[in-house]
């Protein structure tokens, strides 16, 4: 039945990619994509069989934020089986960052999901191991390996009980190639029950916490930039509340707030999300009366206590210098950012309710007391409260710091995890 599936799927693909094509041809974006002819011989398994490594690990990521959070576990991999990194990625920004990795000798774009490109694919890398990262569950893929006989790892591994729900209307499709996957190194408990509702069997699942959390860093790289931003600004002395990759909503709140929190000396710091929206965010700081500053624009207001950081890779150099942090995404309804990023820095961490993406983490800090829940009608006050009480905040911040360091070691969890069944099958 789980072939039969396959076969399906495999048959609808030519009308799915039709779709995708005739989307790509009238959508706006279409000139983007600068590089059609070498994505087209990637995604069709076309690529000349002399520039792809064979015997390496493949690990097949999703993005840029997957590559990124796995480098430190590549090392680890690569230490261990001495063999060559062939990364694959479903963007070309996924595989851009993967090229930026000394460790991979070759990065990318994924084939198509279909079953003779990936089986073309498997045919010409001949891998070692198939190391799939996070969600990227793709049948055409596990299929093409578990055939020519490379052991499929999933690690860093999660899935959402909307994915699982999906599956599950091709559950003996998902049976038969979980059932045949070597090892699976998964984020938490809930993804553990999932996958074990899908076919995998419980000795394969290790329950080993996210990879991303040990790339949490207490040295942020522009600190002294940041320091120095201060002390140009001269907000040294002053209490400092950075407000981490918000979205418009709450940016308004912010703003909203800003008059009440400079009247008593505190100074305010928000860095969007998404930088696009500039010229957006100018013309709202002109309407509203405070001095405010834009960070590219190097210069700044001397009486500025308003500051938008619109520079990219400065946000945590920025958390380091702050009394107080806000994670944004999380009073929008956007799941929240990473709120362990203010964490790791001894900072309390704001946030709102909307936290699906980041459930563990979020709960681990509520129940720490590092972490402290704000909506629209108390962030105000919370934030006031908060910096006129230094002790309890001092406190509150120790607290989110430890609440950071005891989510961090899933990397040599899953080493472990993988030694042993090495040992296991040799």
């Amino acid at each position: 039945m789980g072939n039969f599936l396959l076969f399906l799927t495999n048959l609808a693909f030519p009308f799915a990619a039709l779709g995708v094509f005739l989307g790509f041809v009238f959508s706006p974006r279409r000139r983007v994509l600068k590089t059609l002819k070498q994505e087209l011989k990637e995604r069709f398994a076309l690529e000349d069989a002399s520039a792809v490594p064979t015997n390496a690990l493949w690990v097949h990521c999703a993005s840029v934020g997957e590559v990124k959070s796995v480098a430190g576990l590549l090392k680890e991999l690569q230490a261990f089986y001495h063999k060559d990194i062939l990364l694959t990625t479903s963007t070309a920004a996924g595989k851009a960052e993967a090229e930026k990795n000394p460790l991979v000798k070759r990065a990318l774009l994924a084939p198509l999901d279909f079953y003779p490109f990936a089986r073309g694919f498997v045919q010409v890398a001949r891998p070692y191991r198939l190391l799939v990262i996070e969600r990227e569950i793709w049948p055409n893929m596990l299929a093409a390996a578990e055939k020519a006989g490379v052991p499929v790892m999933l690690l860093n591994a999660r899935i959402s009980q909307k994915s699982t729900r999906a599956y599950k209307w091709a559950l003996p499709l998902f049976k038969q190639l979980f059932g045949q996957v070597a090892l699976a190194c998964l984020q938490d408990e809930d993804a553990a029950r999932r996958y074990q509702s899908l076919g995998l069997p419980a000795d394969r699942l290790h329950v080993c916490g996210n990879v991303k959390y040990d790339t949490l860093s207490d040295q942020p790289a522009k600190l002294k930039e940041a320091r120095a931003l201060l002390k140009k600004l001269g907000w040294t002395q002053a209490p400092v509340l950075v407000c981490g990759s918000t979205h418009p909503a709450e940016e308004d709140l912010i703003l909203s707030a800003a008059a009440a929190w400079a009247k008593e000396g505190i100074k305010i710091i928000f860095a969007p999300r998404h930088l696009e929206r500039k010229e957006e965010i100018k013309q709202q700081l002109a309407r509203q009366p405070l001095a405010y500053g834009v960070l590219s624009e190097k210069k700044l207001p001397q009486n500025c206590v308003l500051l938008c950081a619109d520079t990219m890779g400065f946000l945590q150099s920025l958390y380091a210098c702050a009394s107080l942090a806000f994670v944004g995404g999380s009073i929008a309804p956007r799941g929240a950012h990473n709120l362990l990023e203010p964490a790791i820095l001894g900072k309390t961490v704001l946030f709102g309710k909307s936290f699906y993406n980041t459930p563990d983490t979020a709960h681990a800090l509520l129940a720490s007391g590092g972490g402290v829940l704000v909506d629209a009608q108390n962030l105000k006050q919370t934030v006031l409260r908060l910096l006129k009480d230094a002790a309890a905040l001092e406190n509150m911040s120790a607290k989110a710091r430890q609440t950071a360091l005891d989510f961090k070691g899933a990397t040599l969890k899953i080493m472990e995890a993988v030694r042993t069944y090495e040992r296991k099958t040799t």
